[in-house]
């Protein structure tokens, strides 16, 4: 849920958008609705299973309902608004905006807004909405419940964002299509088959406040809980729990390192259903521009990370490792790693220039300068990964000698 209180005025044809709060003032709409939705869910859900209303038609509209709204917020809010890691045709970005609203967790512009805030000063108890190193709670939805000064003082960063007339449709009327997709319409649907109650209540309420709490984990539990596989410069964590709730947020620490790719599990086997959505919908012309890091890039800063780790077990460890043969062939390889890396990277750049400065229609295209730049870029990369392969197995051999 994103805080509303906000005006916008034209000046020069410039947009700008005036955010002011108070810290530490109570805010009684978002933080009623935070504090008092699960009494509410809890009291329905009672009731719904105590009279004998249990239907498995309201359980299914429910985890429908729940998929929308989370994969909303997932692919929606957060990757293609907040990240614009790809592009979306606008049936795509219409459900977005729709089912999102039903999620209860703001409009779009200024859930983006906060969330590019949130990467741009990660952990900074300051500048950060809602930074960890204030506290779990505040981390996982204490933010949300007061008012306060939260760096926003133009739309110089939403450009992008206030630019799309669906966009700003949603933040002018996302609370009443908030209301009506969130309550009304899961009532009415679940009214068909007789459990109007259930539809509110089961597939509105209950689905609300998991729907809150799945996203709010993504903020507090992965950022204290899992692993730092790409980069230990910020709290984020990779998260297997909170991936599997939020159809594949928990992969954060892969995503505050690269938060341009639409991917938040990068290999393809990591639980990232967002992702295959998003994959999927490309394949018939709804999404498209998808952004991905490249796969050396990401390798390189795994290799950096389990360094790091394998050089603080071995300091605490009996083993004689630094200065010893091992350790000078372990640098060699790094050495010989690194230098594949930069070759790699270097004829990536010629590629890319030759292919902008040339096109292919014109006369005198030098297809064959192209074919050997990509023959050179192949031979290029299996060596950086052969050097990659040779490093970890040496790296697991001094491990197991040390008994680290």
């Amino acid at each position: 849920m994103s805080r509303e209180n906000t005006q916008w005025y034209n000046s020069d044809q410039e947009l700008i958008l005036n955010k002011k709060r108070v810290d530490k003032k109570f805010n009684w709409v978002v933080g009623s609705y935070l504090l008092v939705s699960p009494f509410v869910a809890i009291f329905g859900l009672y009731y719904w299973l105590s009279a004998g209303k249990f239907n498995w038609n309201t359980m299914i509209l429910l985890l429908a309902f729940m998929t929308a709204a989370q994969v909303s917020i997932t692919a929606g809010y957060h990757r293609l608004f907040a990240h614009r890691a790809y592009q979306a045709k606008w049936p795509v970005r219409l459900f977005f905006l729709i089912f999102g609203a039903s999620a209860f967790e703001g409009s779009a512009l200024l859930w983006s807004l906060d969330h590019r805030i949130h990467h741009n000063y990660v952990d900074d108890k300051d500048k950060d909405p809602y930074a960890i190193t204030r506290g779990f709670f505040w981390a996982h939805m204490g933010w949300l419940l007061y008012k306060q000064d939260d760096q926003i003082e133009d739309a110089k960063n939403a450009g992008d964002l206030v630019n799309d007339p669906l966009v700003m449709w949603q933040y002018q009327c996302w609370i009443p299509l908030g209301i009506f997709m969130g309550f009304v319409l899961p009532g009415l649907i679940a009214w068909s088959w007789g459990d109007m109650f259930g539809g509110i209540f089961i597939a509105g309420f209950v689905r609300s406040v998991i729907n809150h709490h799945a996203t709010f984990l993504i903020n507090s539990l992965s950022h204290c809980v899992g692993q730092q596989t790409y980069s230990d410069t910020h709290s984020a964590r990779d998260n297997l729990f909170t991936a599997f709730l939020t159809f594949g947020e928990g992969y954060h620490n892969y995503h505050h390192e690269f938060a341009s790719d639409y991917r938040n599990g990068p290999r393809w086997y990591d639980w990232d259903p967002s992702k295959w959505i998003i994959k999927a919908l490309s394949y018939v012309g709804l999404t498209y521009n998808l952004k991905t890091i490249r796969e050396e890039i990401i390798v390189r800063k795994r290799m950096q990370m389990k360094e790091k780790r394998m050089r603080k077990k071995l300091e605490i460890s009996n083993f004689n490792f630094f200065g010893s043969q091992d350790f000078t062939v372990l640098e060699q390889l790094k050495e010989n790693m690194e230098k594949a890396f930069k070759d790699l990277s270097r004829l990536r750049d010629q590629y890319q220039n030759l292919t902008k400065s040339l096109k292919i229609h014109e006369k005198g295209f030098n297809m064959l300068e192209a074919n050997l730049l990509q023959d050179q870029i192949n031979e290029a990369q299996a060596k950086f990964f052969d050097y990659v392969s040779q490093w970890n197995l040496m790296r697991k051999r001094v491990l197991a000698y040390a008994g680290a």
